[in-house]
């Protein structure tokens, strides 16, 4: 909140608590003032709609006509920061001294150094954002991205806003479909090792695809593939602990490593970690359940290594990478302890709990007792509130998956109203019954259209060199008509074909190239709200013209550009006390673009309580039109330098607002493109 609006959020309270009698909090105070719809109803109202319920009475012109004689009687008290109150039928508004709040918000969005509308909590809040969550021993596909870029651009949020945030990649790592690959690498004899040096990822993929196919025609495949996630699932019982017991120690352990059998296998495991493999010791690890476990971990390890590779090119990173194989072990448990206590009960052989309000009831486990993902889900959420005690839980996941969050979040509702029905257990039962209204599903739609050159797209990787390969062509097509570009203002270089450039100048046309190319991909993602399918065009989405990426970072650029030639200026060395004139034939611009500025912090919380990154992308895209209208009505350059000084605070703001906003949405900032 601008201190212009804190003056008035104070005033209107303070009024109303004297003349009234009637005590409203600043945050009642700052819900009642609005940003109207045009200038003709001042800078902020208050509609009077919105007041009944703090004791005013009649129709809404009346409690209009009440509200501004009230604020009327002492206005001298906020005189210097606004001009005047008017009412506009059921409205009271306030016109703001345009000059004053020009001048003050953008020296301090300048000043800020990227700071501009940080939150300091008083109580911060635990949060978990729970988002990506691939498969192991595949390639980074692209139906990930959404859940990536949306979690940690919530992520940044909601750090940015001052709240504690842990990030957690939850894994898909476990299930029948090992016990498939393991099989796949028993059976084949043809695998080349040295390739799988190179890229296990992709070989461990190829092995899938080709078991998959062969198990069509050889039914004995897919009761071995059982037979081996059977024996997987047995090692990892091995001396297995009490629910309980894990969760009384699990802040002292890494929940992600699943490091959990007795002491003289895991001796002999970590033994075996020095292995490489070969077809040599292939057969020896094949055969033994300690071997198969290996191969398990191995194939983990070498997943999110490739997946560590990938996230960081694209500027994406966690606290914790966890598993679906570090809950499976205490699913019976989670069966037992519902069923003993009357929460769940039995259907067919079959584990399951009726939710209020949810039509189908929700499946526990199957009744060959099996774990599913709901009972895996509920061991993971009750262990992460005995390991962190957050205050909010987000799992950033497509809306395909609405009716298990649904259910999840319904049986806790029920599990905190039953608690006392569940006999000992105590460590699940304290921290079981904490978790109620502190889940949330973020969900999200599908995108549409997606396609490389290679035909339809399946891997990240393919995708973002395709967003390379593209954004290359958009820019040699720029540089032949544009002043500026990413080798330096106006530098003949931006004109010599790629064959005739140096090293450094191909690396530096790489590299921009990339950073283009992802930041149009991600903000594709993130400028539309996220319950929204996202139709995909890759014209439309590296332009530099409209609702874009590029488009943004260009203008980021073109700012830099301007201040280069205005001269390299320290701002600290600048006067600070400047103020705009209102006489000035640009001024009613500046204005407007300073309170796009101030209206910052409103937008940031905005998207932290809706978890909806796209508030920004909008507040971006029309900051961003605002500059690039004015900066095509007016020069700067050749003017006096008194004329220039603040503008050169109007310049840096922008800028530094625009660079923060494509930090929070995990979008490269470029010097020059």
């Amino acid at each position: 909140m601008d201190i212009f609006k804190e003056k008035l959020v104070s005033y209107i309270k303070a009024e109303i608590k004297d003349k009234k009698n009637i005590d409203i909090s600043n945050k009642e105070s700052e819900k009642l003032i609005k940003n109207p719809p045009d200038d003709s109803f001042g800078d902020y109202s208050i509609a009077s709609y919105y007041a009944a319920k703090y004791g005013f009475k009649g129709k809404p012109e009346q409690i209009a006509e009440e509200i501004y004689n009230i604020l009327i009687s002492n206005f001298d008290k906020i005189n210097d920061s606004f001009n005047k109150i008017e009412i506009k039928g059921a409205y009271v508004n306030f016109f703001l001294n345009k000059v004053k709040f020009a001048s003050h918000t953008i020296r301090k969005a300048a000043l800020s150094k990227g700071e501009y509308g940080r939150g300091v909590q008083e109580k911060p809040l635990k949060v978990i954002i729970d988002f990506s969550s691939p498969n192991i021993a595949k390639p980074f596909g692209v139906g990930h991205l959404r859940s990536t870029v949306i979690g940690m651009s919530l992520s940044k949020i909601y750090e940015f806003c001052g709240h504690d945030v842990t990030k957690i990649n939850y894994l898909g790592d476990f299930g029948t479909q090992f016990g498939k690959l393991i099989t796949a690498f028993c059976r084949y004899n043809d695998i080349d090792f040295t390739e799988f040096e190179k890229d296990p990822v992709k070989i461990l993929y190829g092995l899938y695809v080709r078991i998959h196919k062969d198990e069509l025609a050889d039914a004995a495949i897919e009761e071995e593939a059982k037979n081996r996630f059977k024996t997987l699932e047995d090692f990892i019982s091995i001396n297995k602990r009490k629910l309980d017991d894990y969760l009384g120690s699990v802040n002292n352990t890494k929940i992600e490593n699943n490091e959990h059998v007795s002491s003289k296998t895991t001796g002999e495991v970590c033994a075996s970690q020095e292995i490489k493999l070969s077809e040599i010791n292939k057969n020896s690890l094949c055969g033994t359940q300690e071997g198969q476990y290996y191969l398990w971990k191995l194939f983990r390890k070498l997943s999110i290594d490739e997946f560590k590779r990938i996230y960081k090119s694209i500027g994406i990173e966690f606290d914790a990478y966890e598993g679906e194989a570090s809950s499976a072990e205490f699913s019976n448990d989670i069966k037992e302890i519902l069923l003993e206590s009357g929460i769940a009960e039995t259907s067919e052989g079959a584990a399951i709990i009726h939710i209020k309000g949810i039509n189908t009831p929700a499946l526990i486990a199957k009744s060959d007792g099996t774990s599913l993902y709901l009972s895996r889900d509920i061991v993971t959420a009750v262990s992460r509130m005995a390991k962190y005690n957050f205050d909010k839980m987000i799992y950033v996941v497509g809306s395909e998956q609405a009716l298990h969050f649904n259910q999840l979040l319904g049986i806790f509702g029920i599990l905190k109203e039953n608690i006392n029905k569940i006999k000992d257990s105590s460590n699940f039962k304290n921290y079981a019954s904490l978790i109620d209204g502190k889940l949330v599903h973020v969900k999200f739609g599908r995108i549409i259209g997606m396609s490389t050159r290679k035909g339809n797209l399946v891997f990240l990787e393919d995708y973002l060199e395709e967003a390379r390969l593209k954004a290359k062509e958009k820019l040699e097509e720029r540089l032949k008509n544009l002043e500026d570009s990413f080798f330096g203002t106006g530098s003949v270089t931006s004109l010599k074909p790629e064959k005739e450039l140096t090293e450094s100048e191909k690396e530096q046309l790489y590299s921009t190239s990339l950073n283009v190319g992802i930041g149009a991909v991600i903000f594709n993602d993130l400028k539309t709200r996220r319950t929204t399918d996202v139709n995909f065009n890759w014209d439309n989405v590296l332009s530099f013209e409209g609702q874009t990426g590029p488009y943004l970072q260009y203008t980021v650029s073109r700012i830099n550009s301007l201040l280069s030639k205005l001269g390299e200026f320290d701002l600290n060395n600048l006067n600070k006390y400047f103020s705009f004139s209102q006489e000035d034939v640009d001024f009613n611009d500046i204005f407007l673009i300073s309170k796009h500025i101030s209206y910052f912090n409103d937008m940031l919380n905005e998207a932290m309580e809706q978890n909806e990154p796209s508030v920004l992308s909008t507040y971006a895209l029309e900051l961003a039109s605002l500059f690039n209208k004015y900066y095509q009505n007016y020069r700067l350059i050749g003017k006096d330098f008194e004329y220039i000084e603040p503008r050169i605070f109007m310049l840096s703001a922008v800028r530094s607002l625009l660079a923060a906003v494509l930090n929070l949405l995990c979008i490269p900032v470029l010097e020059r493109m």
